[in-house]
């Protein structure tokens, strides 16, 4: 209910929160991703050719800088989901009402069935 009034009061904000959502987990797969790609390089690696493999090195290399970038995108995401939690917060109210309403005039057939 609460997602319902934010979207029609406030649809920006409550598009801005989906955003957000997408974004993070496409970082999340995407670190997921860099990792098992390490993991697997790693594997197929000797012990003694890990130090010589330049792939392996430059894999981390550029998975170090990639992270750092998602590290940096999801402390922003964690800033602005703040802001739209109080925002949201506002609406707690107005939807509380909303489900109150619902559930009595859904319990109405209960005490009569005319309603």
């Amino acid at each position: 209910m609460l997602g319902d009034v934010v979207i029609k009061e406030r649809p920006e904000v409550e598009q801005k929160r989906q955003e957000i959502v997408i974004s993070m987990d496409r970082d999340a797969k995407t670190l997921k991703g860099i990792e098992n790609n390490i993991l697997r390089l790693l594997q197929e690696n000797e012990v003694e050719e890990i130090l010589d493999a330049d792939t392996l090195i430059d894999v981390l290399k550029d998975s170090k800088v990639t992270s750092k970038e998602i590290n940096e995108r999801i402390a922003e995401a964690e800033v602005v989901e703040k802001e739209i939690i109080e925002t949201r917060n506002l609406y707690t109210s107005i939807a509380v009402r909303g489900s109150i309403i619902y559930f009595v005039i859904a319990d109405m057939a209960n005490i009569n069935f005319m309603y």
